[in-house]
This record gives structure tokens, C-alpha cells and sequence, in this order.
């Protein structure tokens, strides 16, 4: 295959990304990483563990009453999570 001189690295390294096979490790750390920059060091010593697996994203808390508060709020936690990460990848929300 010849090489294109016009692709910049860019381009080359989200080509590999999106064919490896490690890529759901990459959305999921992503995500981990979003819901930290959003939400901040406040809730982040609340959060006990953080899991992403097939668009469901499963958050361990240590406040039950945060837990609650956070549950009335879900719907807008997925779409500001989808909105920082750029694409729609957390489809639920699941809140332990």
C-alpha cells in the first residue's frame, strides 16, 4: 500500500484506534476520565469505582445521599458525559 504524503499523523492514529482492537478500553477510560473532569474532586472522593462496559456505566459511591441526589440527575449526567466526550457512547447509567 503506498503511502499518502497528505495524511497528517492525526489522521493515521485515529484510523489505527478505531481498527484496534483495544479500543473499549480507550472509551472506557475515556469515560472514567469525563466523569472525573466533570463532576470534579467534590464528588471524587465519593466515588469508590468506575466501570464502563457496552455503553452502561456503573459508578460505585461511598454517600447514599449523593446517590440519591445524583439518581434525580441521570438523564443529564449521560448527556453532559456524551457532550464532553463528543460522541454518544454512555447509553446508561447505573449509580451502586
Amino acid at each position: 500500500m503506498p503511502r499518502d504524503p497528505n495524511r497528517n499523523i492525526k489522521e493515521l492514529l485515529d484510523e489505527f484506534v478505531k481498527n484496534a482492537k483495544f479500543k473499549p478500553k480507550l472509551d472506557g477510560q475515556a469515560v472514567k476520565d469525563a466523569w472525573n473532569e466533570l463532576f470534579g474532586e467534590n464528588i471524587a472522593k465519593y466515588t469508590l469505582e468506575i466501570r464502563f462496559k457496552n455503553g452502561e456505566l456503573r459508578v460505585k459511591l461511598s454517600s447514599a445521599s449523593l446517590r440519591e441526589e445524583l439518581m434525580r440527575g441521570r438523564d443529564q449526567i449521560i448527556d453532559n458525559l456524551n457532550r464532553h466526550l463528543g460522541r454518544k457512547l454512555v447509553r446508561s447509567l447505573k449509580l451502586l
